[in-house]
This record gives C-alpha cells, sequence and structure tokens, in this order.
C-alpha cells in the first residue's frame, strides 16, 4: 500500500511538472494560438492564466494541436 502511494504521488510530481513547463510556453507562446484577442495583454493577466495551464495542460494540449489542424 505505502508502495503505491508513493508512486501516485511520483506520477503527480511528473504531471505538475510537465504542466510548469507546458505553463510558461503557454503563456507565453501558446495562448496567443489558441486565441487572438491575447496577443498583447499584460503579464498580470498571464500570470491569472498559470495554475489553471499546469492543471489543465493535456486538455489545452489537445486544444492547440486540434487548432492547428484547422
Amino acid at each position: 500500500m505505502e508502495q503505491s502511494i508513493s508512486i501516485l504521488i511520483d506520477a503527480l510530481g511528473v504531471y505538475m511538472f510537465i504542466g510548469l513547463l507546458f505553463a510558461f510556453w503557454f503563456v507565453t507562446v501558446g495562448v496567443k494560438k489558441l486565441d487572438v484577442g491575447a496577443q498583447g495583454t499584460p503579464w498580470h493577466f498571464k500570470l491569472i492564466l498559470v495554475p489553471g495551464s499546469i492543471l489543465l495542460w493535456p486538455v489545452l494540449t489537445w486544444k492547440l494541436m486540434a487548432k492547428n489542424h484547422e
């Protein structure tokens, strides 16, 4: 039981680390590809997007990939 909890915590850490890397890319480059209105927005707006993009990086990646195929 203790080993499975350890594996789960490690997997969550990897998920959050990937999300953090994605969030930095998303707030600087990706948000402009998803929403043209986000171009030229101030840094504090982009700061608000960081927590959500860390948690929802698979959904945002999916949306960006779908947007590229249009």
